[in-house]
Order: structure tokens, then C-alpha cells, then sequence
């Protein structure tokens, strides 16, 4: 690269990361959030803005890789387990969605007066919507893993899924045939097949092994390139096949979920997410003709108001139609009803063909960027609506419960544990506050004069929202030990000098808690067998005092004299073994 051509990069990217940084600042300020700022940026950048940068191959090949990462992370936190339990949705509602939604729109491009072809590809390219945008605003306000989220996610799922035979009936429409090169479709199977085939030897075996190696000679280095090739290897397989690079890298994510190295391998793709999947969305921006758009707006604001209330209404139905509650499937609606960017794709394979005329291509393309322009408002009109449709009686904002509280106890998972805890604390009249990802018993405690937060512990908005930085200890009671773990690491993380006590199985895993930072874990196993040890020496007419006192001393002694019994003995030395691998990492 010349002097020249590496002072103009170096330009474009002081533009673009003080434009993008300025555009996130003022967008979250105004509660429109972080999307809607990027695109912005990139539209008042972008050739057809100010021209202070063009984007350009290079651009978008980089910027897409942010996507591929986003999903790659979703993977990382989502068990296989989770993913057959999502089957349901994912093939039910979300391939009714796509039949349904293409099927309506289709039957309006033909009543509008396109051909048969060309009116199948609009309509299912536009029951399409947005993976990045949708996934990044519901991971924005941590609502991913709430029950309307986790739905709208496996609609999008089913949607990754499905470019691909609507990718490969794009020759069958332009007249090509399907019978005319059967060779070309089992080619294309065979490819689909080897890349699977790929990317699960790669995630189950390949890298756990690689992992291991490098990870024993503390080789930092090596272990973040790993992590970044295991990413790229699963989007670039996937993509030769024709498949989704988000895809791929998900599947790859959801292989390692399982592995030792979870979460250094989260902590080493995050930063690199959070910065490409910023110039991902300043890149859509830049394809954003906003002076064609405003030239074409008699025509393309009434096509712009059918798409998003066809498609809000078809997913709402469904929704319901799948149990979920009315203001989940309203805010579900309104969150999928945008045109996404593998809308551009099958758009523009169809006009390579001679699907779509140059004119219906050009329309077709402002539709999904002007769809996808207003789609963090259609969020914000889903809240507002949403909310409309709870209970008459509203009950306080959590800001005006948590406002002003300091050296309150927080306390993370209010199930049978956190309420009782909960309860002592009342007792003792000393306030705390509560964050569940149970809606029902958040509800319930809500109106009961609770204080409880619906969120992700594990989100720095929501610990905020807590006081968390207020307050005088976080308790975290929640059952399910990987996720007690991250929600220790993101307390830890934001909060370094916030006192942490946490609720622990057993002895490895109190081990494992406080090589994480909490201040004291209680595994739940042996403190029942020391109570239930005090009461029996009572029974055997040991003194009272005398059973608290050994009871006492085990605590005292954090637990050691428990380890020199064989049975835990076994426990121990793993637990060993995984501090020593975790240091090694």
C-alpha cells in the first residue's frame, strides 16, 4: 500500500470510529438506541451523504464478520440442550412465519402486477427480516433470553435456514430448470453436507484439542487466534456451501458451549463483536440513498406501511397461536416486521437472472433499507404498546423503586432461595432488590410491594438499573451453575469492589466462584449435611452448644476439614484441576 492509500485508510477510520462513537453517544441519550445511530452515521458518511466515506468490498467483507460473531456468541451462551427445547418455535412458528408471510406478500406483488417469478421472490424475500439488527437490539435491552425474545430468535433462526432453497430456486425461476442440471443440485448438497460435516468435527474435536495445547503453555497469543479461526473456519465452510457465515459460526459456538474454555473464549470474540458489528451497521447506513428514498416516497411509503403491518399481524397471530403472551407477540411483531439484509442478496441474485426488472430491484432494495431505517422506532411503539396491554393497574417504574436506595442488598435469582433470603432480610427491615428472568413471579412480586427487577443479571443495563453500584453486597442465588458464573464474572466486571456472596452446589464449584472474586460461596450440598449433622449429634445427646461449635469450626475452617473425607477427596483434586487450567487460559 502506497503513502497515499494508507493515509486515506487511516482518515476513513478516524471518521468512521469518531462519527460511529459520536452517533452511539447521542442515539442511546435519546432512547433510540445504538442501530438506529450507526445507520444514521452511515447514511450522513456514505457516498450518498457527505462522501467522507465509501464503504466500498472491503468495507462490508470486514463488517459482516461482525455478524458472524455476534452469533457465534449467541452459541457460546445457548446449551444444545436450550436448542432442542427451541425446536418447536423454530420449525413450527418460525417456518409458519416464512410460508405464511411470503405466501401473503407474493399474492400482493401479483395483485400490483409483477409476474409469477418475480412476485415469489419479493414475497419471500421480504418475509425475510434483519438477524444483526434484531439480535443486537434484543441483546441491547437484555431481553434475548426472555421468553418473547428467545421466540423472535428462533423465528429469525428458521430464517437463516431458509435462504438457502429459496437461494436455489432463483435458476428454476429464471427457466434454468432443476431437472435440466441434477449434477449442480447434488453438488450443492454434498457441499452443504461436507460443511456440516466440517464444522462439527472442527468445534467437537479439532479445536478442544488445539485449546488444550495451547492453553497448557499459558499461549495467550495462540489462544485468541483460535478463538478467531474457529469463528472464521465455521463462516467460511458455510459460505462456500452457500449456507449462512451467521450460520455457521452459531453452530460452532453451540459445539463449544460445553468446553472448559466457554468463557475465555467469549472474552476473547467480545471485543471484536461489539467493533465490527458497529461498522456492519454504518456499512447499511452507506447503502441508504436518502435522496432516491425521498424521490420515491409516494411510492414507497404506502409499500413501507403494508410490509411492516402485513408482517406484524401475521407474526402477532402466530405467536399467539404458540402461546405467547399478547405483549410479547406484539413487541415480537413489531421487532421482525423490517426486510433484512438476505433480502438483498435474493434480490439481487433474481436481478442477475432476470427475475426482477432493474426498477422492481431498485424499489425492492429501498424497501428493506427504509424498513430497516425505521425498525428501531417499531421497537420503541412496541414498548409503548406492549405496555398497554398489561394489567389497568400499573404498578411503579423500577427507577422510581430503586431511586435513592444505597447499601441495599441485590439479589440475583428470587426463586425458593432468593425469596427466603428475601425474607429475612425484611424481616430485619433492610431494603434490597430483586433480579428474576421469570416474568410471573417478578409480577407477583411486584404487586405484592416487592422490589423486582425482570432482566439479565449478567447485563451491565440491568445491574445499573439495580443500583448495584450503590449498593452494600450482591447475593446471587441462582441454581443453574453456568449461569450463577457469568452473572458473578459480569458483577466482578463492572463492579470490582462490590462484595459478592453466591450460592454454590458443592465444594468445586464454591471453589470455582471464589477463584472468580465473590467474597464468600455457600455450597448448598454440605452446609444441608453440616445441619443435618448438628441435628443428629443432638439427637445422640451430644450437648447443643457442643454441635454448634463443630459445626461452627467446619465453616470457620472454610470447609477444609470436609476435604479429607474420601468422598470428597475425588472432588477436590478436580477442582484442582480446573482452577490450574482456568490460570493456564
Amino acid at each position: 500500500m502506497n503513502e497515499a492509500g494508507g493515509s486515506d485508510l487511516l482518515t476513513a477510520t478516524v471518521i468512521l470510529l469518531g462519527a460511529g462513537v459520536t452517533g452511539l453517544v447521542l442515539f442511546r441519550r435519546l432512547g433510540f438506541g445504538s442501530v438506529l445511530g450507526l445507520l444514521v452515521v452511515g447514511m450522513v458518511l456514505g457516498p450518498h451523504g457527505l462522501g467522507l466515506a465509501t464503504g466500498g468490498t472491503e468495507l462490508k467483507g470486514v463488517a459482516e464478520i461482525g455478524v458472524v460473531f455476534l452469533l457465534f456468541l449467541i452459541g457460546l451462551e445457548m446449551q444444545p440442550e436450550t436448542l432442542w427445547g427451541m425446536r418447536r418455535a423454530v420449525f413450527g412458528l418460525g417456518g409458519l412465519q416464512v410460508l405464511v408471510t411470503g405466501l401473503l406478500l407474493a399474492a400482493l406483488a401479483v395483485g400490483f402486477g409483477q409476474p409469477p417469478a418475480a412476485a415469489f421472490i419479493l414475497g419471500f424475500g421480504l418475509a425475510l427480516s434483519s438477524t444483526a439488527m434484531c439480535v443486537q437490539m434484543l441483546e441491547e435491552r437484555g431481553e434475548l433470553y426472555s421468553d418473547w425474545g428467545r421466540r423472535s430468535f428462533a423465528i429469525l433462526l428458521f430464517q437463516d435456514l431458509a435462504i438457502i432453497p429459496l437461494l436455489a430456486l432463483v435458476p428454476l425461476l429464471a427457466g434454468g430448470g432443476l431437472v435440466a442440471d441434477p449434477g449442480a443440485f447434488l453438488l450443492r448438497l454434498a457441499m452443504v453436507s461436507v460443511a456440516l460435516l466440517l464444522v462439527y468435527l472442527t468445534g467437537r474435536h479439532v479445536l478442544p484439542w488445539a485449546l488444550d495445547i495451547v492453553a497448557r503453555q499459558r499461549n495467550m497469543e495462540a489462544f485468541t487466534g483460535l478463538a478467531i479461526l474457529a469463528v472464521v473456519v465455521a463462516a467460511w465452510a458455510m459460505h462456500l456451501s452457500g449456507l449462512s457465515m451467521a450460520l455457521g459460526a452459531f453452530l460452532m459456538g453451540l459445539l463449544l458451549s460445553r468446553s472448559r474454555y466457554h468463557y475465555q473464549l467469549e472474552a476473547e470474540v467480545a471485543p471484536f463483536k461489539g467493533l465490527l458489528l458497529g461498522l456492519f451497521f454504518i456499512d447499511v447506513g452507506m447503502t441508504i440513498d436518502l435522496g432516491a428514498l425521498l424521490a420515491e416516497l409516494p411510492r414507497l411509503l404506502p409499500l413501507l406501511l403494508a410490509l411492516i403491518l402485513l408482517k406484524a399481524a401475521i407474526i402477532f397471530l402466530l405467536a399467539r397461536l404458540f402461546r405467547l403472551d399478547r405483549p410479547g407477540a406484539l413487541r415480537s411483531g413489531l421487532l421482525l416486521s423490517q426486510g433484512g439484509e438476505f433480502g438483498f442478496v435474493l434480490f439481487g441474485a433474481a436481478a442477475a437472472r432476470g427475475i426482477l426488472s432493474p426498477d422492481t430491484y431498485s424499489l425492492a432494495v429501498l424497501l428493506v433499507s427504509s424498513s430497516m431505517m425505521v425498525s428501531p422506532l417499531l421497537q420503541r411503539l412496541g414498548d409503548r404498546l406492549a405496555a398497554r396491554l398489561r394489567p389497568p393497574h400499573p404498578l411503579p417504574a423500577v427507577e422510581q423503586l430503586v431511586a435513592g436506595m444505597e447499601a441495599h442488598a441485590v439479589i440475583c435469582g428470587y426463586g425458593r432461595v432468593g425469596g427466603t433470603v428475601g425474607m429475612m432480610l425484611d424481616s430485619l427491615e433492610i431494603p434490597f432488590v430483586a433480579i428474576d428472568q421469570d416474568p410471573v413471579r417478578v409480577e407477583a412480586g411486584r404487586r405484592a410491594g416487592k422490589r423486582l427487577l425482570y432482566g439479565n443479571a449478567t447485563d451491565s443495563k440491568v445491574l445499573q438499573l439495580a443500583g448495584v453500584g450503590r449498593a452494600g453486597l450482591v447475593l446471587v442465588t441462582i441454581d443453574n451453575p453456568a449461569v450463577a458464573e457469568r452473572v458473578v464474572a459480569a458483577v466482578r466486571n463492572f463492579f470490582p469492589d462490590i462484595p459478592i456472596v453466591a450460592r454454590a452446589r458443592d465444594l468445586e464449584m464454591r471453589d470455582r466462584m471464589l477463584a472468580a472474586g465473590v467474597s464468600e460461596a455457600v455450597p448448598e450440598a454440605v452446609e444441608l449435611a453440616i445441619t443435618l449433622g448438628a441435628v443428629a449429634l443432638r439427637h445422640m445427646g451430644v450437648a447443643e452448644a457442643d454441635a454448634r461449635d463443630i459445626a461452627d469450626m467446619l465453616r470457620r475452617r472454610a470447609f477444609a476439614a470436609l476435604r479429607s473425607h474420601p468422598s470428597l477427596a475425588r472432588s477436590s483434586e478436580a477442582a484442582g484441576r480446573a482452577r490450574q487450567e482456568g490460570r493456564e487460559a
